[in-house]
């Protein structure tokens, strides 16, 4: 059941971990590409829309600039003001000026009251527009062209000679004489807009989004009142979701134009497009069942076969074995198992061994430790002879060496540094006896400093260096010991004003320090105490030369600033 188990969680993962990162890279592009053919189509789209737009706005200008220079003619001001005897010249000019714009634009004059005079368009010259509303009234409180729709309500008319009115006043001394109006029929803007209908459908719309012309493919599907009821609806035009919505406004006229395209890959393209994808899913995960069982049984079956053998070896069976086939990972598991339980089968024979030979190696212990009890009793003797017979120094000396040797066999490795420079002090009264006179010792230790661990007879090899090769030469001078705290770190410092340490010495010294290398001569003691910071306290710790005196020898050893002991 648990073998089972095993496989069929392999399984999972295998089909998980092929199937699902396959299916989100599809979908992913899938979306991707049909986002970027959907840009590039609105990008090309809008292009067009522009295009179209300042082709609208060069002929809403060349309509202005025409109407304006009629408005400023002295001919047609004296035409609509009805001064001018004979049509034929005012005829004239307004068919040259037509001719400017398109060869189906009609330009009339009307006069102030709003009658028709003059028209090259189709119309009746007895025909009369109201000058209190519509296009005429606008366009008399404006001092440039209005465009505007026509509309049902200017009559048939109106809706036969065009489909967009320009118009513009004629003044004169700031009195309005009459009106000049520019005629465009639907025909005319249909071929602005006709290079849309490969791409697309087209509506041209007005200020109030009312359809002016449109493509023939838009006829009787009232576009104009859906993209004005989602306008007031959700404060945007759109529409259905097969189709982009592009929009431009022409800021002379105030039309918009607007395209229609259809979406691309929608429909039968979008439905090959998903078909070769699904095709491609369902072959790869029937290549994905396939592969996961073979790798699950490929796995689990080692792996049953080493949980086995474990087993018996938790029983206590260091003879079991696993097998090993192939050279893979699970093969190499399986090698390296057997030669775990061979080892660990040698190294229980060598712990029984090790058993025996450590009980005879504490039995030799006990025997040892009488050794140290013994000299410091004999030490204790001397001390009373040396006060029995009246020599004070044998006492002094015997004292002392008692009491340092009483600190060293102690089983605490770290001490406290009052501790160590009370040891120390007994060491120096021991070197004074023997070299009066020769030197001075003093102790600088700042307060927080005295209760910091520090290892056991750590100074006194020091201070010994100093003693033996700072004042060899027969100089005299003093030894100080300082201690300070620095942050986190225990500064020790032992300076002696001696002669100081030759080159020679320093260069053994230095190279004793370095990585593999072992004591020299004559500094076996400072070896010793910076293998031993090395060892407990890091690399980076140990003991450091410091050139920083004219006169004799400067050792530092920065240690962490550990915790606090009491008084041993």
């Amino acid at each position: 059941m648990r073998e089972r188990s095993y496989r069929r969680w392999l399984l999972d993962s295998f089909l998980l971990a092929g199937v699902v990162p396959m299916l989100l890279c599809v979908g992913l592009i899938l979306a991707v590409f049909q986002t970027s053919v959907e840009r590039y189509a609105l990008d090309v789209g809008q292009r067009r829309v522009d295009t179209i737009r300042s082709e609208l706005g060069n002929f809403a200008r060349r309509c202005e600039e025409t109407l304006l220079h009629i408005s400023e003619d002295a001919l047609i001001e004296e035409a609509v003001a009805g001064s001018v005897q004979g049509d034929t010249a005012v005829y004239a000019l307004l068919y040259q000026a037509a001719s400017a714009l398109t060869p189906e634009a009609g330009l009339s004059l009307y006069d102030a009251r709003g009658q028709l005079l003059y028209t090259t368009a189709d119309g009746r010259l007895d025909e009369t527009v109201s000058v209190r509303w519509g296009l005429l009234a606008a366009a008399g409180q404006s001092d440039t062209a209005v465009f505007r729709r026509v509309s049902p309500y200017d009559g048939d008319e109106a809706a036969k000679r065009s489909c967009v009115q320009i118009a513009r006043p004629i003044r004169s001394r700031g009195e309005i004489l009459g009106y000049a109006v520019a005629d465009v029929t639907a025909r005319q803007l249909s071929t602005l807009l006709d290079d849309w209908d490969e791409e697309g459908d087209y509506l041209l719309l007005d200020r109030f989004w009312n359809e002016i012309v449109y493509s023939p493919a838009l006829q009787g599907q009232e576009t104009a009142a859906a993209l004005r009821a989602s306008l007031l609806a959700s404060g945007a035009a759109t529409t259905d979701n097969d189709s982009l919505l592009l929009l431009a406004e022409e800021q002379r006229s105030g039309f918009t134009v607007v395209l229609l395209q259809k979406r691309p890959l929608v429909g039968r393209p979008q439905q090959l497009l998903f078909g070769v994808a699904l095709g491609s899913i369902v072959l790869s995960a029937l290549l994905c069942v396939l592969f996961a069982m073979r790798l699950s049984r490929r796995v689990s079956e080692p792996v049953q076969a080493l949980n086995a053998a474990m087993g018996r070896v938790e029983e206590g069976d260091l003879d079991v074995r696993a097998p090993v086939g192939g050279s893979d990972e699970l093969a190499q598991l399986s090698g390296r198992f057997n030669r775990m339980t061979q080892r660990l089968k040698q190294n229980l024979s060598d712990s029984l061994r090790q058993q025996r030979e450590l009980g005879e190696t504490r039995m030799q212990m006990l025997q040892a430790q009488l050794n140290p009890h013994f000299l410091y009793n004999t030490l204790d003797t001397l001390k009373w002879l040396g006060k029995i017979h009246s020599i004070p120094e044998v006492s002094v000396i015997s004292a002392d060496l008692a009491d340092i040797l009483r600190r060293s066999i102690s089983a605490e490795p770290f001490v406290p540094l009052r501790s160590a420079l009370a040891t120390l002090e007994r060491y120096i009264e021991i070197q004074t006896i023997r070299f009066p006179g020769k030197f001075t010792y003093r102790a600088q230790a700042e307060p927080e400093t005295l209760d910091r661990l520090i290892p056991k007879l750590m100074l006194q090899p020091l201070v010994e260096n100093a003693v033996v090769h700072g004042f060899e030469d027969g100089s005299r001078g003093e030894i100080i010991v300082a201690a300070r705290q620095e942050g986190g770190e225990l500064i020790l410092d032992v300076m002696d004003s001696g002669c100081g340490m030759s080159e020679e010495s320093r260069r053994r010294f230095l190279a004793a320090k370095a990585p593999g290398a072992g004591p020299e001569q004559g500094h076996l003691g400072l070896y010793n105490v910076d293998a031993m910071l090395r060892l407990i306290y890091g690399q980076e710790h140990g003991l450091t030369l410091i050139d920083d005196m004219p006169r004799g020898t400067h050792l530092r050893a920065v240690i962490p600033a550990g915790p606090e002991g009491g008084e041993t």
